[in-house]
């Protein structure tokens, strides 16, 4: 009984070595498979000193009671470590196969090939070391090696990192190793392509819109593609292979960054101040830690495991967040439940990984899952901002629509306020020209009736000149003061007339309406007669005349209008000075604009005219000229009412009158054209 006892238990120590041994060696001719992983076959050292060379540790004791399992998560540690690696080939033919150590995070990796403790090979790599050092040039670390038949070959890995690391080692056929790169780089260009489509689509937003929500997101779209690159070695193999601290502290700053967009795009949507004042004060708290990780990380890199559970906390204060906004039926907070969900759940397990919380096999959430959920996250989100444009574009539609109803209404009532305004101006002034009109006739009344008596007494003297005159025997001077007398005496007429034309319009002194028509050459001649003394010399009078013109007009009236046209036209001279043209014709079919009631006119009329070159009327000037009392002339020398009673006369007989005036040098002049229509 005794010694089936001790042969069980040699039984079962032997059994135990050779599991051992089972475990601590891989035979190739055993592993017919395309890709094995070599993490059940490792041996572990901690080399906590960084000391320790390769002679100390092929002494060493190696670890080898690791569970199944595809990776060994070490977390963050300030130890190397060694890993032993036994490979037998037991067949006839020597084998090519690659060793795997797919992390890009290894600062240093230092790979020893030994066959019968002989050196056959020796590559120091890893982030901090030149690219071209890599065996395999590759964004992971892998190391091409040829076993001879019948040899048992020792490999030695010495590993480090100031990053959270773990170690997934796998032994490939060079064919299927090829073929999972191309497959890898194909993913990245595929996700990487993803991003920049985004981006340059975002980038036309903000472009356009230059609004900050939509550069925030840009903001994000760019960040997080650069933690990617560092985190899958991209950014060692091509964008900054000079520059590895990028590589080691990237994930941390660009995932930092990231995340306060991300922080800072849901304040901003959600409006979290107003719907969760409580969590207002843990954003700008997160927001402003997550910024000065860049510059602690700089300063000392013992803080990367703290970021690392930053970057934990804030992803499950982004999750909360967007569910108690989605819980509160908020309308943006569903896309951006949906949009975050899957990313911060791949964050937060990536995280308790990184600290050494979780141990799951990593492949459970790997990086390929956190990419595709990152290229998820971009399609909603950009999906959101395009349908929250859309909803802006129609709610400024309608706000414009409103808007404009609003102005149209407001406009018709400034338009219906201004017409009423412009006509309680036009009453106003039309109450004001009737008061000064009622001062008019009051006054003309009283001095018309002076002014008469005076002429009653100039026309006595006048007749007793003539009486005199007719005693004198010189003919000639005889002659002269007939001529004279009788001057005297048909401008005393014409002026007793004129009184009483004057005075009809006074109720005080209603006299008969009647008018006398002569013709108008006659009436012409008469006046230029009269006014001659007061036409010096040095004004010339022209005159063209048609004789078959007759203008049925009162010839008081007419010779009323020709004065004040030739006194003005005398006045508008310098010093009096020029020349003066009186035109009476007949013109058919005539049109233009009436300067003073500005009404189209088209018609037959006989047109008299009175121009001169004188100084000209501004068209200011021209605008005003038929008011009552409006004068350009002094105090002493107009009273204002000259052209307002030609205006009145010509409109009373359905006339019109157009003004045609010149200031500039080459033209000087102006020309009153009267337009009597023909009857």
């Amino acid at each position: 009984m005794k010694q089936h006892i001790i042969r069980l238990f040699f039984l079962m120590l032997i059994t135990q070595c050779s599991v051992s041994l089972a475990n601590d060696s891989l035979d190739l001719n055993k592993s017919l498979q395309p890709s094995v992983s070599l993490t059940n076959y490792l041996g572990i050292l901690e080399d906590a000193s960084q000391q320790l060379s390769l002679a100390d540790v092929q002494n060493s004791q190696f670890k080898t009671d690791f569970p199944k399992q595809e990776s060994i998560n070490l977390s963050f540690t300030s130890s190397a470590y060694w890993l032993r690696l036994i490979i037998d080939n037991s067949s006839d033919q020597p084998q090519e196969k690659i060793i795997e150590l797919d992390y890009p995070l290894l600062k240093y990796v230092d790979f020893y090939w030994q066959i019968n403790d002989k050196n056959i090979q020796t590559i120091h790599t890893g982030f901090a070391r030149p690219f071209e050092n890599r065996a395999y040039q590759s964004k992971i670390f892998a190391f091409p090696v040829q076993f001879p038949a019948h040899s048992q070959s020792v490999i030695y890995l010495r590993v480090a990192s100031a990053n959270s690391f773990f170690i997934e080692a796998k032994l490939w056929d060079p064919m299927a190793f090829e073929h999972k790169e191309r497959n890898d780089y194909a993913t990245q260009a595929i996700y990487f392509g993803v991003v920049l489509a985004i981006s340059l689509f975002n980038l036309g937003l903000v472009l356009f819109l230059k609004e900050l929500d939509y550069f925030i997101h840009l903001s994000m779209i760019i960040f997080i593609a650069l933690v990617f690159i560092a985190y899958r070695g991209l950014g060692a193999e091509f964008t900054w292979p000079n520059f590895p601290y990028l590589t080691q502290t990237g994930v941390l700053d660009f995932g930092a960054i990231t995340l306060t967009a991300h922080l800072l795009f849901i304040n901003r949507l959600l409006d979290t101040q107003r719907i969760i004042p409580r969590f207002d004060l843990i954003f700008k708290l997160l927001i402003a830690i997550n910024l000065t990780i860049p510059f602690l990380l700089a300063f000392d890199f013992t803080w990367a495991k703290s970021t690392n559970i930053l970057h934990f906390i804030t992803a499950v204060f982004i999750l909360t967040t967007t569910v108690i906004a989605a819980l509160q039926k908020q309308r943006n907070a569903y896309f951006l439940c949906l949009g975050f969900s899957i990313l911060c759940l791949g964050i937060i397990l990536t995280e308790l990984h990184s600290v050494g919380i979780l141990s799951l096999n990593f492949k459970i959430y790997s990086l390929n899952t956190l990419q595709i959920a990152s290229a998820c996250e971009l399609l909603v989100l950009t999906l959101f901002l395009t349908d929250r444009y859309r909803f802006i574009q129609q709610e400024k539609l309608q706000t414009d629509s409103l808007l404009k109803l609003t102005h149209d209404k407001l406009q018709a009532k400034i338009e219906e306020h201004k017409a009423s305004v412009n006509q309680q101006l036009t009453l106003t002034n039309q109450v004001y020209q009737m008061q000064k009109l009622e001062s008019v006739t009051r006054l003309t009344s009283g001095i018309a009736h002076d002014f008469n008596n005076i002429l009653v007494s100039i026309v006595g003297y006048n007749g007793l000149n003539t009486t005199a005159a007719l005693a004198y025997q010189d003919e000639s001077l005889k002659k002269d003061l007939l001529f004279n007398s009788q001057q005297i005496n048909t401008a005393s007429l014409h002026a007793m007339k004129l009184i009483q034309k004057m005075m009809s319009y006074s109720s005080r002194h209603p006299v008969d309406k009647a008018i006398e028509v002569r013709p108008t050459i006659d009436v012409i001649d008469e006046i230029l007669i009269m006014l001659r003394p007061g036409l010096r010399k040095t004004c010339q009078v022209n005159t063209d005349l048609d004789h078959d013109c007759n203008i049925q007009i009162d010839a008081t009236h007419l010779g009323q209008i020709l004065t004040n046209l030739l006194v003005n036209a005398r006045d508008a001279m310098p010093n009096q000075t020029g020349e003066i043209t009186i035109s009476l014709k007949k013109i058919m079919s005539h049109e233009g604009i009436c300067t003073s009631c500005a009404q189209d006119i088209k018609a037959d009329f006989i047109e008299l005219s009175v121009s001169d070159n004188g100084s000209g009327l501004k068209a200011s000037v021209i605008k005003h000229i038929f008011d009552p009392f409006f004068t350009t002339k002094e105090i002493d020398k107009g009273t204002g009412l000259g052209l307002y009673t030609v205006n009145g006369m010509v409109h009373d007989l359905d006339g019109h009158i157009v003004v045609e005036s010149s200031t500039s040098q080459a033209n000087k002049g102006s020309n009153f054209r009267l337009l009597f229509p023909v009857k």
